[in-house]
């Protein structure tokens, strides 16, 4: 099992806590290149950032979570109109 610094532990919590308040799963998963943070929500899901260590992606990961938020509650609303 590997060793995560305070800074990362910290990171990830608050990208889950953020994903679970905007209603997405939070996945993450390591590569040849370092990690890969995505998301899942109902059947679908994909990928949001990747970069050479948990931090940095979880970090990178936070904007493009806010962005996919946001798209999915201007859609609910569209249909709803």
């Amino acid at each position: 099992m590997a060793n995560f610094d305070d800074e990362t532990l910290r990171a990830v919590g608050e990208l889950i806590a953020l994903g679970e308040q905007e209603g997405f799963g939070i996945t993450f998963e390591p590569d040849a290149d370092g990690w890969t943070v995505g998301f899942m929500r109902g059947r679908g899901g994909g990928d949001l950032h990747s970069d050479y260590d948990l931090e940095s992606a979880a970090r990178g990961a936070i904007r493009p979570l806010l962005q996919l938020s946001a798209r999915y509650i201007a859609n609910r609303r569209d249909r709803q109109s």
